[in-house]
């Protein structure tokens, strides 16, 4: 900015230094001129000095359109932050799984090795527990105090409540239309980042007496999830509203028709739809927009983490504050942990990039 304004000054200062060489023709004009012609050579004066002024003008007015010309030659194409929304995705769906599945079995066998090792792709540790109080119509999933490695390769510790106590229709699983289930967090942590839920609900919005053979069951939930990343990082704030759908619902291996089972989570099939809010670790404000993504059971493009399923398609339209959009785009059913970033305006893309 100093330098914007110190090239400003030189360009007056040439102007004035200009104008300065006609002086002496100035005053000659003035000595031999005639009384009657003062008014005229006064006149002339104020004609030399708008024209100084607007010449002025015109030399600021082109140095500012030069600078936006230069900041236009040099696109944001940034995209890192989208890393941040990506982070409050993964949370927000780990969460929900946990709190389903943990409600839908029922019991603690299925979140152990030990036991049936498949919960969602959010298998738990031997150390998680599972505290349920059917009066209160509460579950609390403890993962201990000091992290421990699930199967999909996270470390977890701390507690997630949960509340279903507002569920309709008699609902008691997450299978039925009615149900309804909030979700609280304490002091819980997933690979150092420390996760504050103030507040998740999930519900079941399926029409009662659903044929599950025409109609998916579907769930809408709203979140507002923050994440505080390690080492002072910074804190990502996620506000969410979407909708979820079991595209396989009709598949009776997912879903039994008697509605009586659970739903066989190592199979289902998700599409997620909605947008979101919030601030970035750095702290930039932002918007997004997701768009038909894709969350597959039986994706697992690490053989070492056999339960961590990315996205495998669909887009996300992330929108920083004051910047153009950035789309993040998930592929057309690839199952892998690459996606491609690209921002329209600028006609940049990049599909090199992998997320965590």
């Amino acid at each position: 900015m100093l330098g914007f304004e110190w090239a400003k000054m030189n360009k007056i200062s040439f102007v004035i230094k200009f104008l300065g060489y006609f002086k002496p023709f100035y005053l000659l004009c003035i000595k031999y001129a005639k009384p009657q012609k003062l008014i005229t050579m006064k006149a002339s004066k104020i004609l030399i000095g708008s024209a100084a002024m607007g010449m002025i003008a015109l030399l600021t007015v082109t140095s500012c359109k030069k600078s936006k010309k230069t900041d236009e030659e040099q696109p944001d194409t940034e995209y890192a932050y989208v890393q941040d929304n990506n982070l409050g995705e993964i949370t927000d769906n780990d969460v929900g799984n946990i709190g389903m599945e943990a409600k839908e079995n029922g019991t603690l066998s299925n979140y152990k090795v030990s036991g049936n090792t498949y919960v969602g792709g959010i298998t738990a540790a031997p150390c998680a527990t599972i505290t349920l109080d059917t009066s209160a119509k509460t579950f609390t999933v403890d993962f201990g105090t000091t992290p421990c490695t699930c199967l999909d390769g996270r470390q977890r510790s701390g507690k997630l409540i949960y509340n279903y106590s507002a569920s309709t229709n008699g609902a008691k699983w997450p299978r039925q239309p009615g149900f309804s289930i909030t979700c609280t967090s304490q002091n819980y942590v997933v690979d150092s980042y420390t996760v504050n839920i103030i507040n998740r609900t999930h519900t079941n919005t399926t029409p009662a007496g659903f044929n599950p053979a025409v109609t998916n069951i579907t769930w809408t939930t709203s979140a507002n999830i923050q994440i505080i990343k390690p080492s002072g990082g910074g804190t990502i704030s996620w506000i969410a509203n979407r909708t979820t759908e079991l595209t396989n619902t009709s598949d009776t291996t997912v879903y039994a028709p008697s509605g009586n089972t659970p739903i066989a989570w190592n199979k289902v099939i998700l599409k997620l739809n909605g947008s979101s809010s919030g601030t970035t670790a750095s702290g930039i404000s932002y918007t997004t927009t997701r768009s038909n993504l894709i969350w597959d059971a039986t994706c697992t493009p690490d053989p070492l983490k056999p339960y961590r399923h990315p996205f495998k398609s669909g887009t996300i339209t992330f929108t920083p504050s004051g910047k153009p959009a950035r789309v993040i785009d998930f592929g057309s059913g690839t199952c892998d942990f690459n996606v491609c970033v690209s921002i329209p305006t600028y006609g940049y893309q990049n599909c090199n990039v992998t997320l965590p």
